[in-house]
């Protein structure tokens, strides 16, 4: 190691009774062809512990005692090549103290700071520590459709909450509704490489509603954003895939009509069923008439039809016949049903499959 180097004796991780200090490579410190010095923090551990949990530091510290090794405070001192010292802090937090690994429920910094510390554990051979990491970042994000409402109904409330009460803060510094709820693209390159797909259906899914321009730089307070700039080619083809087919979506009238009202349709027409336009004027209502801001939401648009006798353009004024009780409970049925299809057709839609 370079003489010059500047180190830094980490605050936790630096047992006065370790036989051995590890130097690792900070972050931030300048490449090898720098001026500047490069700077390092140093763990002092106990051997025995590394290796028992991992084959490869035991192979690693039999090498290390066999070589000549510098002396730093008294004990052997070890350059952990190629690894980053934030990295290994959580790998040997995991170690020392496995609760201290608990992550803030819904953080959507999770997927960026547990990376690097997957990548070291599957590198020294610690596949608890993998699961441990992997699997915070699978509790953020719903598998299943009744998840995913369970999950969009407490971001709603959410921001319903911050937008009624002036003095509601997302963090106790203030922050944005994008600061307290996991985000999508993060999450999504994370599940490819560390191989938990269960994620990305919701995680496209609510990637495909935000705009482009709402980017992770961006200060709204109470809509959603996104790492749009981190996003591979392929994970980018996968959104633009889903967005299109999201946007073609309509329900097709006809599977939300009762058969009678059906066969009455092929006799008369169009205009001699009064269901058939019912049931098209209320898709027309919740799938046309979206704000331009708003994303295609097949799933919310679906909730929302349910609520059809709410809306003023389906009123007994526009409509006298209204629906018939068949059909009544024929679209109440099929909209739930609906909704269960179009979250399995999802990762078709995104080239999941």
């Amino acid at each position: 190691m370079n003489s010059n180097a500047v180190l830094e004796r980490h605050p936790e991780l630096y047992f006065s009774d370790g036989d051995i200090v590890l130097a690792v490579k900070q972050a931030d410190s300048p490449p090898q062809w720098s001026e500047y010095p490069a700077k390092y923090t140093l763990f002092r551990v106990h051997k025995f512990l590394l290796k028992h949990h991992s084959a490869p530091f035991a192979n690693f510290l039999a090498d290390a005692n066999a070589a000549p090794a510098e002396i730093y405070d008294g004990v052997p001192l070890a350059e952990m090549h190629g690894d980053r010292a934030e990295d290994f802090a959580l790998l040997l937090n995991y170690l020392y103290n496995p609760s201290s690994l608990v992550s803030k429920r819904n953080d959507p910094n999770t997927p960026l700071t547990v990376s690097g510390a997957v990548r070291l554990a599957d590198k020294y051979l610690i596949e608890p520590l993998h699961r441990c990491l992997v699997q915070q970042v699978i509790d953020d994000w719903p598998v299943t459709l009744d998840e995913y409402d369970v999950k969009q109904g407490e971001i709603e409330s959410l921001r319903l909450v911050a937008v009624t009460n002036d003095n509601f803060k997302y963090t106790p510094y203030g922050g944005r509704l994008s600061d307290v709820i996991p985000e999508p693209a993060s999450a999504i390159l994370f599940a490819q490489e560390f191989g938990c797909p269960q994620i990305l259906r919701a995680a496209y899914y609510r990637l495909s509603l935000i705009p482009v321009s709402s980017d992770w730089s961006s200060t709204a307070q109470h809509d959603a954003v996104a790492r749009w700039s981190i996003l591979d080619k392929d994970s980018l083809l996968r959104c633009m895939h889903g967005s299109q087919e999201i946007t073609r979506y309509r329900p097709p009238v006809f599977a939300f009509m009762a058969d009678p009202c059906i066969e009455e349709f092929y006799v008369h027409g169009e205009t001699g069923s009064p269901c058939y336009e019912f049931i098209a004027r209320l898709f027309d209502i919740v799938f046309d008439q979206i704000h331009p801001m708003t994303r295609p939401d097949p799933l919310r648009f679906l909730t929302k039809c349910l609520d059809f006798y709410k809306m003023s353009e389906l009123s007994k004024e526009e409509f006298p016949d209204g629906l018939c009780v068949d059909c009544e409970e024929t679209l109440r049925e099929e909209l739930v049903s609906e909704r269960k299809k179009v979250w399995a057709m999802l990762p078709r839609w995104f080239k999941l499959e």
